[in-house]
């Protein structure tokens, strides 16, 4: 189908009208298309003539200056008018040599009337089919939109609409979506196919029109058409313009509903995680997702990332990589992302025996690709494993109560697991419930204002002390001193606490007493 507000220049010589005209120049240039008709009697172009145009002339405006009509004939070709038509006889004979090899070069042709012609008749013939033919292709273009319209109420796919423009205009179509899937139709093998996409971007070997479809002013896809046999011209334009749109469309369908299905997921998900569905209800959902019951346990993960950080990765991508990574795992995977927080309930499809090393496993893998997305700082908790899936929401609360206590321990100190809290979770306890201050103040006082006096660290050695279970020669090694060094702290821990700050239950406490004041200044900093 060649479909065109226009005729060709050699169409034109057909006519009545142009029985005694000659083409004295420019016959390759005789495809070229009319899209008007002017009649045009100055020399300079300016504006008034847009491209396209067939130009009629008698002459008038350059009648014997052979330099007025080159600089005339020039501009005409510059303007991308379609062809010059001139009366001989009334103001001048012939068409200079000069100009006919400017016309030759530049394809650009030029037809002589022999004998006295009607302007006036010429125009009008040639616009009433003009304008009949725009008639009928808009008449044309209306009954495809209605067609398309109609299509779009009852497809579950994009590609019906691309083969339905494929199939109307009858060329090879393509179809390239932002995610770099490409559809070709027809279909060609894959020899072909690298072929055409070459021709996109060197559209000298084809005829090819683009048109980008948007939604919500950002670019999903881009359908082009490509063909060898005709032009293309306005009519393929306004047909693939309206097919964009009745793609977007369909896109915008597409994208809501899958917002919709995500948001009542999500809305699921947080009742789960907050316990309002039964073990029955648990299950059914599950079947959607096709999980047996060969489920051993879950647990919650939460990644805490940093407010407004702008992270070079997608969070949708982010989403599938932790996915993956969990899959692989052996864990089915459920996430729900709520502003700067993505929890993930992690199914255990395999064994209980090695549930914590396949998920520290993941959870090492998950940092490498979120310290790659520009730097993110982050926070990554793991609530209690749970056996049942109704008790889902108790490994959500400790992954959240995980998360809090994160916060508040000293720097480098970096668990993620609620079960490896130990200490930390009895300290946070104590905390929200009784005064941490009163025991600190009790067991380490003498020792804090010691150091601030004298601008020692006996509270590190202490500390380091009590880590190597009382190893006067690991302790020396890993504080950096020497054994008389160290002994001489030791004579003064002794001092300061009493001789019995190693035994049993008092080295207990001190040991509580010093992640506690940790504690307390990771909160106070």
């Amino acid at each position: 189908m060649e479909t065109h507000f226009a005729f060709s220049v050699k169409a034109i010589l057909g006519r009545d009208h142009f029985k005694c005209a000659s083409v004295v120049a420019g016959h390759k240039g005789l495809k070229r298309l009319v899209k008007w008709v002017h009649v045009f009697e100055i020399t300079e172009v300016r504006e008034n003539l847009k491209g396209g145009e067939l130009v009629l002339s008698t002459g008038f405006g350059w009648k014997e200056d052979n330099n007025l009509f080159i600089s005339l004939l020039e501009q005409l070709i510059q303007r991308n008018v379609s062809g010059l038509c001139i009366e001989l006889g009334s103001f001048i004979d012939t068409i200079p040599e000069e100009a006919v090899e400017l016309a030759n070069r530049h394809h650009f042709p030029i037809i002589t009337f022999n004998k006295e012609v009607s302007f006036v008749e010429i125009t009008q013939d040639i616009h009433a089919d003009l304008i009949n033919q725009q008639y009928e292709l808009i008449s044309n273009l209306e009954d495809y939109s209605q067609r398309l319209n109609k299509k779009l109420l009852s497809i579950d796919n994009s590609f019906e609409i691309l083969k339905y423009l494929q199939q109307y205009l009858g060329c090879q179509l393509v179809y390239m979506a932002k995610d770099e899937q490409v559809i070709m139709i027809p279909a060609v093998n894959e020899i072909e196919k690298e072929k055409l996409l070459s021709c996109l971007n060197h559209s000298s070997c084809m005829k090819v029109i683009s048109q980008p479809v948007y939604v919500f002013e950002r670019r999903f896809a881009t359908v082009h058409l490509l063909t060898k046999s005709r032009d293309f011209g306005e009519f393929e334009s306004l047909l693939l313009d309206r097919t964009a749109t009745a793609l977007a469309q369909y896109l915008l369908r597409e994208l809501y509903t899958e917002e919709k299905r995500k948001a009542e997921e999500t809305e699921w998900m947080l009742e789960w995680l907050q316990g309002v569905h039964t073990k029955e209800e648990i299950n059914e959902h599950l079947t959607i997702y096709k999980i047996n019951d060969n489920i051993s346990g879950a647990i919650v993960l939460i990644v805490k990332l940093q407010e407004n950080h702008h992270l070079n990765t997608d969070i949708t991508y982010l989403n599938m990589m932790i996915q993956n990574i969990f899959d692989q795992n052996g864990y089915f995977v459920f996430p729900v992302e709520k502003r700067h927080l993505l929890t993930f309930v992690l199914l255990n499809k395999e064994g209980e025996d090695d549930w914590k090393h396949r998920t520290a496993k993941g959870i090492e893998r998950m940092k490498k690709i979120l310290k790659e997305s520009n730097g993110a700082t982050f926070q990554i908790a793991g609530g209690k494993y749970v056996r049942k899936l109704d008790h889902v929401d108790e490994s959500f609360k400790t992954a959240q109560e995980t998360l809090s206590i994160q916060g508040k321990m000293p720097a480098g100190d970096a668990k993620h697991f609620y079960e490896d809290m130990h200490m930390y979770r009895l300290i946070s306890l104590v905390h929200k419930h009784s005064n941490l201050q009163s025991l600190i103040k009790e067991y380490l006082d003498p020792i804090l204002e010691y150091d601030q006096k004298h601008n020692t660290n006996l509270l590190q050695t202490l500390k380091v002390y009590l880590a190597c279970n009382g190893s006067k020669k690991e302790t020396a090694k890993k504080i950096f001193v020497v054994r008389q060094t160290l002994y001489h702290r030791l004579e003064k821990l002794e001092q300061l606490l009493g001789k019995d700050f190693m035994e049993a239950e008092k080295r207990q406490v001190i040991e509580f007493s010093i992640l506690a004041h940790e504690y307390q200044q990771t909160i106070l900093n």
